[in-house]
C-alpha cells in the first residue's frame, strides 16, 4: 500500500507556493541522497525540475519513472491541484514509497532513477476535446532535464482524461515505444496491471503522431510519449483515465485511490524490471523488425520541413 505516501505528496503539491526544493526536503528527510532540484525560467514562466535516484541493491537495471505534465496548478485561473498533477504525484509519490521500503530493509535489485517538474502556475493551451495544460518550458527541455541516459525502460506517467479513447475510470498502459517502432504490449506488463488493479488490464491506443515529437503540427493524444522521442530505451505510458472527458486544468478531480494503484503498478514493476523478469519488449522480435524493416529512428526527430 502507497497511500500514505500518495496522501503526502498530494498535500504538499497543492500548495499554491510549493516549490522543488520543499519535495526535496521531503525525499531527503526519508532517506534519498541522490537528489537534484533546478529551476528553469521559460517564455511562459518558471518551473522546477526535481530528480533523483533510490539505488538498487544488486546492481541491476536502471529503470526510470517519468512524471509528464504541463504543471500542478494552473493558477491565477484556477484555484487548487489540476487534473494534470497525477503525473508528478504518482512518480514522487513512488520514490518516497521506495525510500521508505529501502529504511525498512526492503531495497530493490535494481536502482529507480525518477523526474518530474514542478509549477503551481502553468498556463493552458486551446485544444480538442477539452483544453491541455501547457508549460512554461518547451518539450526539448523537459527531455533534456528528465530523461537520463542511464535509464535502461521508462515508465512515463501522465493525467490522460482529456480523450474519448478510455472511456473508464482508473489506468492504462500503452504499447512499448522504442526508436520509431510501436511494439506489442508488453504482456509481463499486462499481467503486473491486472494484479494491481484487480481487473482486467486498459491499453491506452496511440496513434503513429503521439510517438513523434511536439511541435511538428501534428495532434498528439498528450505529452505520454514523448519521452520516446529523446532515447534509444524503450518507453511505456501509464495514463490516468476517467470514463469522461476531463480538461488537464480542472481542479477537484484527482482521485487519490486511482494515484495510490498508479503508484503500486509502478512500485512493482521496479521490483521485478530490476530483477530482470520484466522485459518491455522481445529482443529476438525487435532484432527481426530492424532486420526487415530497417530504423524508423526519423520518427523521433522533427521531419522534414513542410512548405
Amino acid at each position: 500500500m502507497a497511500l500514505k505516501q500518495a496522501l503526502e505528496i498530494f498535500e504538499l503539491l497543492s500548495g499554491a507556493r510549493v516549490t522543488g526544493a520543499q519535495v526535496v526536503d521531503l525525499l531527503r528527510s526519508r532517506g534519498v541522497g541522490d537528489l537534484k532540484v533546478e529551476r528553469v525560467q521559460g517564455p511562459k514562466g518558471r518551473t522546477d525540475f526535481v530528480s533523483g535516484a533510490i539505488a538498487g541493491a544488486a546492481g541491476g537495471p536502471v529503470l526510470g519513472i517519468i512524471g509528464r505534465l504541463g504543471g500542478v496548478g494552473a493558477r491565477p485561473n484556477a484555484i487548487g491541484l489540476v487534473s494534470d498533477a497525477d503525473g508528478a504525484i504518482v512518480t514522487l509519490a513512488a520514490a518516497l514509497k521506495l525510500a521508505d521500503m529501502a529504511a525498512t530493509g526492503d531495497s530493490l535489485p535494481g536502482t529507480v532513477r525518477f523526474a518530474t517538474h514542478i509549477c503551481p502556475n502553468a498556463p493552458t493551451i486551446p485544444h480538442e476535446p477539452v483544453p491541455f495544460m501547457n508549460s512554461p518550458v518547451d518539450m526539448d527541455t523537459m527531455n533534456r532535464m528528465e530523461v537520463h541516459p542511464d535509464m535502461a525502460a521508462i515508465l512515463s506517467v501522465d493525467t490522460t482524461r482529456g480523450n474519448r479513447l478510455v472511456n473508464k475510470r482508473g489506468m492504462a498502459i500503452t504499447p512499448t515505444v522504442k526508436q520509431g517502432y510501436v511494439l506489442r504490449v508488453a504482456e509481463p506488463l499486462l499481467d503486473l496491471l491486472s494484479w494491481v488493479t484487480g481487473e482486467l488490464p486498459m491499453v491506452l491506443p496511440i496513434t503513429t503522431q503521439d510517438i513523434t515529437p511536439y511541435g511538428n503540427g501534428l495532434h498528439h493524444v498528450n505529452s505520454i510519449l514523448q519521452p520516446c522521442t529523446a532515447t534509444s530505451a524503450p518507453v511505456v505510458g501509464v495514463a490516468l483515465t476517467a470514463q469522461s472527458t476531463v480538461p488537464g486544468p480542472a481542479t477537484g478531480v484527482s482521485n487519490i485511490f486511482d494515484i495510490e494503484q498508479a503508484t503500486r503498478f509502478c512500485i512493482e514493476v521496479a521490483k521485478l524490471y530490476g530483477a530482470g523478469r520484466c522485459p518491455f519488449y522481445a529482443s529476438d522480435e525487435w532484432t527481426n523488425l530492424q532486420t526487415r524493416y530497417g530504423s524508423l529512428e526519423h520518427l523521433q526527430t522533427m521531419g522534414k520541413n513542410t512548405p
